[in-house]
């Protein structure tokens, strides 16, 4: 168990520098096309007009790749202060419930993509693209959130891991 869970930690750490990457050239490409919006604006009087609809396709895409890296390196934000006052015993106990709680919501995610690919019908104006497209990057975001959930979950059970909020820090008092 210990082995397959080893490996499917590194797996995820993976598939996390991979969204990562895809997310630094998104926003290169975002930054490009509106830099040359703006020299298109200034220097000959014309707007390029697509560069809006797609800057908003891909920030969208931008935004939900994003999800996955910054709950992967725990850079959420979540209250901690219970966890002083408990005991290693309860603090398992508050591990399994989190991860089931996030295994419940990305699960319902996952459960309703059918449904949002069915109800997203029509093309983006401007850009063309079908609108099923906008779902995709919320698959494939909830997706290995779903997994490292289920990762973690196996982990604190067999206790070999102990529970660590997402953004906890320790500071003076």
């Amino acid at each position: 168990m210990y082995s397959a869970l080893k490996a499917a930690e590194s797996i995820l750490d993976l598939v996390a520098r991979v969204f990562e990457w895809a997310c630094v050239c998104i926003l290169a490409v975002m930054l490009a096309i509106n830099a040359g919006n703006i020299t298109s604006r200034a220097v000959l009087d014309q707007p390029l007009n697509w560069v809006w609809p797609w800057t908003m396709v891909l920030f969208l895409w931008w935004v939900m790749l994003a999800f996955y890296p910054l709950y992967r390196r725990r850079k959420d934000v979540s209250i901690y202060i219970l966890l002083k006052f408990i005991g290693p015993t309860w603090r398992r106990v508050l591990g399994v419930f989190v991860q089931v709680a996030v295994l419940a919501a990305a699960g319902l995610l996952l459960y309703t993509i059918p449904e949002r690919l069915v109800s997203s019908r029509g093309l983006i104006e401007i850009v063309a693209l079908p609108r099923e497209v906008l779902i995709y990057p919320l698959l494939l975001s909830t997706l290995p959130i779903f997994l490292d959930a289920l990762v973690a979950l196996a982990a604190i059970a067999t206790g070999r891991q102990e529970y660590t909020p997402f953004g906890m820090i320790e500071a003076a008092e």
